[in-house]
């Protein structure tokens, strides 16, 4: 006789995204850990990332240098020490398309994470996580995933991988979560 156990719990990622859904304007802080191949040791940085509105994310920096960035229709604004520069996303679907991933979490936006990835999900709905792949070639060569983790109140990380041993890991900090 073959006995097929089931998990008392499913998630779906409609779901899981409904439940980590942020409304803006919302800020949450962040300690990112950046690995770079290239560097002796990971990049550490503190910060805080805010949700404006529909469309429009900004992540400041204020460890161990201050610089902001500013996401807003197709453009990136930077700004470091006094200086500004702007940046036009068309040029990069891969920066573009992250990005609009990330949003798309925060909004709990599935269609849109469906159309550029695959994705699995494993956990439960309090401690779960998300696995996902791009789907296109072009993507591919640049991201290898990005996995999203979380507890029965929000996301609470992002890991971005790149290919060639890169990768970032943000660490988001519900005691900061301001709505």
């Amino acid at each position: 006789m073959l006995l097929t156990m089931t998990p008392a719990w499913s998630l779906e990622l409609d779901a899981i995204l409904e439940k980590a859904a942020v409304t803006p304007p919302s800020r949450v802080g962040f300690r990112e850990v950046r690995h770079n191949p290239m560097l002796k040791e990971p990049l550490v940085l503190t910060g805080h990332l805010e949700y404006l509105s529909d469309g429009v994310l900004r992540k400041t920096i204020a460890t161990p240098f201050e610089e902001s960035f500013l996401i807003e229709s197709d453009r990136i604004v930077i700004e470091r020490a006094g200086d500004v520069r702007t940046l036009p996303l068309k040029k990069s679907r891969s920066l573009r398309t992250i990005l609009g991933t990330i949003e798309a979490i925060l909004s709990g936006q599935t269609d849109k994470i469906e159309s550029e990835f695959t994705h699995q999900i494993g956990g439960t709905p309090r401690a779960w996580s998300v696995m996902l792949a791009p789907v296109s070639r072009s993507m591919r060569r640049q991201l290898v995933s990005l996995q999203v983790t979380g507890d029965d109140r929000s996301v609470t990380s992002i890991r971005i991988d790149l290919k060639g041993g890169e990768w970032h890991v943000m660490e988001v900090f519900h005691d900061d979560i301001e709505q």
